[in-house]
C-alpha cells in the first residue's frame, strides 16, 4: 500500500471507525452466526452464509484501515497564510470553463466530491497541493488536462 497523506482529523476518523469495526461491528456478527448455527444444517442456511460474509467484509476493512494507520504520514496544515494545504478553504478558478468553485483540501480519508472537499491524492488536489495565492496550476486528469488558478485562500 502506498503511504498516504492524513490530517489529524483524517487519522482519528479511521481510528475511530477500526474502534468501531473491532468491538460493536464483531459483537453483531458473532451473534447473528450464533443465531444462524442454532437453526440447525449450515450448509443450506443464507442466514449464516450472510453472516460469515459480513464477518469477511469486516476482517478485510479492518485489515486495511491497520494497514494505513501503519504507513500513513499525518501532516499538519501550513501557517502560511498564501499557501493552500490541507484542511484549507480556497476559491479556485477553473480557467477551461472560466468558473470559480469553493474548494477544501482534505486526505483521501475525508474526501467528499459532493460538498467540494478533495483528497489532495486526486489530480485536482495534486495539483493544488502547496500552490500560492494567484498562482496557476495545470492539472493532469483522466480525462485530459486543464488549468487552475488560486485566487484566494478562504
Amino acid at each position: 500500500m502506498s503511504n498516504v497523506i492524513l490530517s489529524e482529523s483524517g487519522k482519528k476518523k479511521l481510528e475511530d471507525e477500526l474502534e468501531y469495526l473491532k468491538t460493536v461491528k464483531r459483537a453483531e456478527i458473532k451473534e447473528a452466526l450464533k443465531l444462524a448455527r442454532a437453526q440447525g444444517d449450515l450448509s443450506e442456511n443464507a442466514d449464516y452464509s450472510a453472516a460469515k460474509d459480513d464477518q469477511s467484509m469486516n476482517e478485510t476493512r479492518i485489515q486495511e484501515i491497520e494497514d494505513i494507520l501503519k504507513t500513513s504520514t499525518v501532516v499538519e496544515s501550513s501557517v502560511n497564510e498564501d499557501i493552500f494545504d490541507l484542511n484549507k478553504k480556497a476559491l479556485v478558478k477553473f480557467c477551461d470553463v472560466d468558473e470559480d468553485e469553493e474548494i477544501t483540501l482534505v486526505s483521501s480519508v475525508e474526501a467528499d466530491v459532493k460538498n467540494m472537499k478533495i483528497s489532495i491524492d486526486s489530480p485536482l488536489g495534486r495539483a493544488l497541493y502547496k500552490l500560492e495565492v494567484s498562482k496557476k496550476a495545470l492539472v493532469e486528469s483522466p480525462d485530459g488536462s486543464y488549468e487552475v488558478q488560486l485566487l484566494k485562500i478562504l
